[in-house]
Parts: structure tokens; C-alpha cells; sequence
């Protein structure tokens, strides 16, 4: 009975397993820091990327080209491989609005994942948080506070979030790679760390993988990054032209 009992323990304490120490305590605050810089609203942002997007609906590669204001007003325009329009797009905090070239037709809806389900792109951000996410600032992206940390058999540092779209967050101590990983199964791995002097003290990535067992995947591979960029406000604007179609949209995005 004796020996029987101490199985039975020694089963319970084996299934428990112990929590792994994180090597250097202090690269918790140092990280958390790094991914939420200093920011203001009149920060601005110039990007240049490419989409590599594979689907169960389609499967191609978008260019993509976006300016503006993460904070407030960001625009968007997505081209096809061989340099056709696929979408102007305008994002505000309230209004998400998407001009397509070819048919003429324009959509505008309150939520901007709604608008972005439209092109069957597998990333569960909008653009704003695109341009924040590229600019190495993970504010918008993340829950404020997360409600753990541990390490991980990998080496790297787990931030757990019990609220939001995120679940958790990985890194190594140096920040050479991040995974971002979604309540609903969704991943996000971020490589190619670089550092850029118009952001100073963020860490950037020039490589973004987003993978969805459900809605696919989205490889997005950074071409150019500016801090500011040679436009002016009024280049924001979304021009329509007279008789543009618009549309409806009466689907809402799922819960990513």
C-alpha cells in the first residue's frame, strides 16, 4: 500500500510540472518597455511591404504601400504582383472606408476588420495597428497590462494576457524574433530584427508571418520604413470619382 501511495504521488507531483526561471529578471521591464515607446498622436508613418497571402479562397501576392497617422487617420493602397489597384483604402478610428479601381464600387463600414474580411487577408489587425506594429510599437496590438510572466523551454520570456485578442507574447532576452499568439489560434511571428534612427530604441522586424489553422496565412515582408515620409495631410484623403458604386457591407469580422 505504501509503495502504492507513493506512486500515486510521485504521479500527481510529476504532472505538475515546475515553472522554468526566467535567467535575467530585469529583461522583463526592459522588454515591456522597448515594444511600448513613447507615442503621440502626431506621430506619422511611411511604409513599404509586400503579402504573401495563401487562403482556402485565394492565394497570391499583394504590394502594399501606407502613410499616415497610426493614432488617428492611416491610408492604404494594395496592389497585385504585376502592379493592377486592388484597394485604396481610408481608416479612421470610426470609419473604415475602400475604394476598388476595377469595379468601381466603394465600401465603408464602422469596423475596419470588417472591411479588410472583404480581401480574405488572414491578419487579425487593422490597419492602424499594421502601421503601429511596423513602427515597433506593440501599445495598440497588446492588452495593457499582461498577468504573468514565466520562461519557456526555449530561452525565451512569456508575457500572459487574460483579456484581449492576444493570449500571449514570446521573446528571447535580445528581442531577436517575437510570437504573438492569438485566444482563438492564431500566431504571429515576427524575425529579421533590425534598429532604424528614425526609431530610435525600437526593434523592428522586417519579417511578419501571420498563420491561421482556420482563415490561412499571410507572410508580410517589410520593403521600406520612414518615420515620416514626403506627404501632406490632404493626402489622406480618399479621392472617389462622381459615379462611384457604393456597397454595403452586412457581414461583421469574426472574433479573432
Amino acid at each position: 500500500m505504501r509503495a502504492f501511495a507513493l506512486f500515486i504521488l510521485l504521479a500527481v507531483l510529476g504532472g505538475c510540472a515546475p515553472q522554468i526561471p526566467i535567467r535575467d529578471p530585469e529583461a522583463v521591464s526592459r522588454i515591456w518597455s522597448t515594444l511600448h515607446p513613447r507615442s503621440s498622436a502626431a506621430d506619422r508613418i511611411t511604409a513599404r511591404f509586400s503579402m504573401h497571402v495563401a487562403t482556402s479562397e485565394r492565394t497570391g501576392r499583394l504590394v502594399g504601400q501606407l502613410w499616415g497617422y497610426p493614432a488617428s487617420v492611416i491610408r492604404m493602397d494594395l496592389s497585385s504582383g504585376t502592379g493592377a489597384s486592388v484597394a485604396m483604402i481610408r481608416e479612421t478610428p470610426d470609419l473604415w472606408t475602400a475604394f476598388i479601381p476595377s469595379e468601381n464600387k466603394a465600401y465603408h463600414h464602422a469596423q475596419a476588420r470588417a472591411g479588410l474580411a472583404l480581401f480574405q487577408i488572414p491578419v487579425p489587425f487593422d490597419a492602424r495597428q499594421i502601421g503601429s506594429l511596423l513602427g515597433g510599437d506593440l501599445g495598440p496590438v497588446l492588452p495593457p497590462e499582461y498577468t504573468s510572466v514565466e520562461g519557456t523551454r526555449e530561452g525565451r520570456i512569456r508575457f500572459n494576457f487574460s483579456s484581449g485578442d492576444v493570449a500571449y507574447m514570446e521573446t528571447p532576452e535580445n528581442m531577436e524574433m517575437l510570437i504573438l499568439g492569438g485566444r482563438q489560434g492564431w500566431t504571429l511571428t515576427c524575425e529579421g530584427a533590425y534598429s532604424a534612427p528614425a526609431f530610435p530604441d525600437h526593434v523592428l522586424y522586417d519579417k511578419h508571418t501571420f498563420s491561421s489553422p482556420r482563415d490561412g496565412k499571410a507572410v508580410l515582408r517589410v520593403k521600406s520604413l520612414d518615420a515620416g515620409g514626403e506627404w501632406q495631410n490632404r493626402d489622406l484623403d480618399l479621392s472617389l470619382p462622381q459615379d462611384v458604386q457604393w456597397m454595403r457591407i452586412t457581414s461583421t469580422p469574426r472574433n479573432n
